[in-house]
């Protein structure tokens, strides 16, 4: 039954080129719209607390951080070439140029600021991320 169903959705409209370049186009506008808004008043999401940051609010953040650069390389990996390390080299240069633009952008918004704890997540996830691509899905197709 599960092979049935893994079929069916590698068989299915989700597995289109143009789709899956959709859904990474997708992803990167919306982490950078999230990534780059104004912390006191955002277009997505809740405003910030006002005051210091708390422990809680920060392991909230860098959790967002995590998710988001992994989801991202793995759409553009998979959008790029589902079958291919040149894809996900290519996945990680995308990663990498996205996380560096929109943490020097938020520069450039008032109430933000660039943070190497942040570009160090999104860069430690990414590789994370590939690691995992190419030794539990890459190399089985070896």
């Amino acid at each position: 039954m599960v092979k049935n169903l893994i079929s069916r959705f590698n068989d299915s409209i989700f597995q289109h080129p143009a789709l899956r370049l959709l859904y990474a186009l997708s992803w990167t506008a919306l982490i950078t719209l999230v990534l780059v808004q104004s912390s006191s008043s955002p277009v997505v999401g809740p405003a910030a607390p006002p005051g210091p940051p708390t422990l809680e609010r920060e392991i909230l953040l860098t959790s967002g951080h995590i998710v988001a650069f992994s989801i991202l390389t793995f759409l553009w990996w998979w959008a790029l070439s589902p079958r291919s390390t040149h894809a996900l080299k290519q996945a990680i240069i995308i990663g990498l140029v996205l996380g560096i633009v929109t943490e020097w952008a938020q520069t450039l918004v008032p109430d933000r600021s660039a943070s190497w704890f942040d570009m160090a997540t999104n860069t430690l996830f990414i590789g994370l991320t590939a690691w995992l691509i190419h030794s539990k899905i890459l190399r089985k197709q070896d």
